[in-house]
């Protein structure tokens, strides 16, 4: 978790400004609710065709987004708590990433960015579910699911910060 963290260039704070001590302060969601849910109707993802090219690349970009406001609500939780995250927080803000990954994935689950990004959502829901989500979500198999699903989102021509 704290490489997730440490990916994070918006670890500053204005002067003066109340900084949220917990995740519940820092929004209803740490992920914005705009990522885009794939409807498999609408982008089919099969067959290598274009539709499934664009539905990867909303993909992407939607699981990019959730991962880069995970990152900044553990970093504004860390820097609220001399560097320490209360589980429950660690807890609410994996499962809440895992969520946004989840509905962005709808029932497209075929193309490789899609499986890559199901096995992130999974980690993450794994490492929520854990006593201490902090050291679950170190844990070796959290690190390759993200780094497939960078690898698969820049072979679908998508820079991801995963």
């Amino acid at each position: 978790m704290l490489s997730l963290a440490a990916c994070s260039d918006d670890d500053k704070t204005e002067a003066g400004a109340a900084t949220p001590t917990s995740a519940a302060a820092i929004a209803p969601s740490a992920v914005p609710s705009s990522a885009p849910v794939l409807d498999p109707e609408s982008n089919p993802d099969a067959g290598g065709n274009q539709a499934a090219g664009v539905a990867d690349k909303e993909l992407c970009t939607a699981t990019n987004t959730a991962g880069e406001a995970m990152k900044k609500a553990i970093v504004t939780l860390m820097s609220a708590n001399s560097g320490t995250i209360a589980p429950a927080d660690a807890k609410a803000i994996l499962a809440d990433f895992n969520k946004q990954v989840t509905t962005a994935l709808g029932s497209v689950v075929t193309s490789k960015v899609a499986v890559s990004a199901k096995a992130v959502a999974d980690e993450a829901a794994k490492a929520a579910a854990a006593a201490d989500p902090i050291t679950a979500a170190a844990e070796p198999s959290f690190e390759k699911a993200g780094t497939d699903f960078t690898a698969a989102c820049k072979a679908a021509g998508v820079a991801v910060n995963f």
